[in-house]
């Protein structure tokens, strides 16, 4: 049996350790954070703690088997109800959210196994390289991939007759920013146009400059915009 200082060693490192995945998760706004990830990886360290040393006494007694990896067995099952808690799918963008922070946790599991094992080092090491994929790679997706990194947003447009043409000329507008229009509907009522428009953008410095052109439209009287997640921010009337 180990002593209780290593006991406390292995539980701190392992809380350590899944606090900084956590804050990785937490800094960048998605919903499993410090706490979730701390807490995954303190528990998963003590059920490996007490697979291996927990039913020590029973070794004593004639006839007895204990197989110390079950408990690790079901812990590794049992984590994939935790991940699959933060994967949404998002029918309005047609993507699922959560894949990645779902993952994290299930790495955090092992990591807080490890400690619990004895694998102080390897667990450090995997923290170290579990931060460079979620931090670094990150950075390179966006490098390689910016289309996949552009943010949705639906724009509302209260307006008199535009007509057709400037609609298009709208459009235009927003495509000379970088800013593309998945989708168009205009809902007419008392001589005057609700415009609603799926786009997506490539960065906030866009999505202002958008605000600004549309409010220079002449018949656009107001402008809000509104994430995919159900955020808005009202751009104000048009002078």
């Amino acid at each position: 049996m180990i002593s209780l200082l290593t006991f406390l060693l292995r539980l701190g490192l392992a809380l350590l350790l899944g606090a900084v995945i956590g804050f990785e998760r937490e800094s960048t706004e998605h919903a499993a954070g410090m706490r979730t990830n701390a807490l995954v990886s303190l528990g998963s360290c003590l059920f490996t703690l007490i697979s291996g040393y927990g039913f020590l006494d029973f070794l004593t007694i004639a006839h007895m088997q204990i197989d110390p990896t079950r408990i690790a067995s079901y812990v590794v099952a049992g984590i994939g109800f935790l991940g699959a808690g933060s994967i949404v799918f998002k029918r309005d963008a047609h993507t699922v959210k959560g894949l990645t922070t779902a993952a994290a946790i299930w790495l955090v599991a092992a990591i807080g196994m490890a400690c619990g094992a004895g694998l102080l080092l390897v667990a450090v090491l995997t923290t170290v390289l579990g931060l460079l994929v979620l931090a670094l790679l990150r950075l390179i997706e966006r490098l390689l991939l910016p289309q996949q990194f552009q943010n949705s947003q639906q724009v509302h447009i209260e307006a008199t007759a535009l007509g057709e043409q400037s609609m298009s000329q709208l459009t235009e507008s927003l495509a000379q920013i970088g800013i593309r229009v998945e989708s168009l509907a205009v809902r007419k009522e008392q001589g005057r146009e609700e415009i609603s428009l799926a786009c997506t953008f490539p960065d906030v410095r866009a999505l202002a400059q958008a605000a600004d052109r549309l409010r220079a439209f002449p018949g656009v009287q107001a402008v809000s915009i509104s994430a995919t997640d159900g955020s808005s921010t009202d751009t104000g009337q048009a002078a």
